[in-house]
């Protein structure tokens, strides 16, 4: 909530933004274009984009957003790849607000309700619950987005960068617990080491490090809630030679230690 006016500087960062507004009015800046939110607007943001709030129009501003990494659904290929494309594709035409007179803002707030409900994810159920949702959400936004996605020369690029990294996604499917440096990644799609990290990071919104290690503790989260093998077990198994690191990396991206997290699970 944003009761009066403050500067808030230019912002970019590695995962998406879905913003509903509940009240008030302001500006928004994404990139070098400008627009207005007010009640019951939505806003579609990649966050890979340069964006802030500029200015409070009508106070108090409130909003509930929806954050969420672009590898929520698992790598960005196939059909996943076209759930993140009204993220992926927006160019310098793209409109990233969808007015209150449209159905679409309030079937997404709906939506994120049901979200939030389910957080957090402690339980195989509430995963599925919570990535079903989601999934719903962006089926809208797809449905929403298609004739500029049809139109959009930028949603052919993004589609054919997709197709050129697919080789790695399906590398690192199999051999995720093995160290893989920059160097074997930009081997396995034939690209130069800064082609290459431009269009990891257009895709994925994340460096090729960060996306393994989001990839790489996610499958240990799967072990944890599966297997009663030990922590320095699993942590060996997703790729981490040293247990404390594991922990680290782990604690910063699910907000838990590995066995807080394995302690919330439901027991069988």
């Amino acid at each position: 909530m944003f009761d009066q006016h403050r500067e808030i500087r230019l912002t970019r960062h590695g995962y998406f933004e879905l913003l509903y507004v509940h009240s008030g009015k302001a500006r928004y800046q994404v990139q070098d274009r400008s627009f207005s939110a007010q009640r019951n607007d939505l806003i579609v943001i990649n966050g890979a984009n340069y964006h802030r709030l500029s200015e409070v129009v009508d106070a108090p501003f409130k909003a509930t957003v929806l954050y969420f990494l672009p590898d929520a659904l698992g790598p960005a290929k196939g059909e996943n790849s076209l759930y993140l494309m009204p993220f992926l594709a927006q160019d310098e035409k793209f409109q990233n607000i969808v007015s209150h007179r449209e159905s679409l803002p309030a079937e997404i707030r709906s939506l994120i309700g049901k979200i939030e409900k389910v957080l957090p994810p402690n339980s195989d159920h509430a995963r599925l619950a919570a990535r079903t949702y989601l999934e719903m959400a962006l089926v809208l936004l797809v449905n929403r987005y298609r004739s500029h996605l049809t139109v959009s020369s930028h949603y052919d690029r993004m589609q054919g960068i997709i197709e050129r990294l697919q080789p790695l996604f399906d590398y690192l499917e199999v051999h995720y617990p093995e160290s893989i440096a920059l160097s074997k990644a930009t081997s396995i799609v034939d690209m130069s080491k800064a082609h290459f990290m431009r269009s990891f990071k257009k895709v994925t919104g994340q460096s090729f490090d960060a996306y393994l290690n989001q990839f790489r503790i996610a499958k240990a989260q799967a072990l944890l809630a599966s297997t009663d093998k030990s922590i320095s077990q699993i942590s060996h198994e997703v790729g981490f030679c040293d247990q404390s690191y594991f922990g680290l990396v782990f604690r910063r991206l699910v907000r838990l230690t590995p066995r807080e997290y394995r302690k919330g699970l439901p027991q069988p």
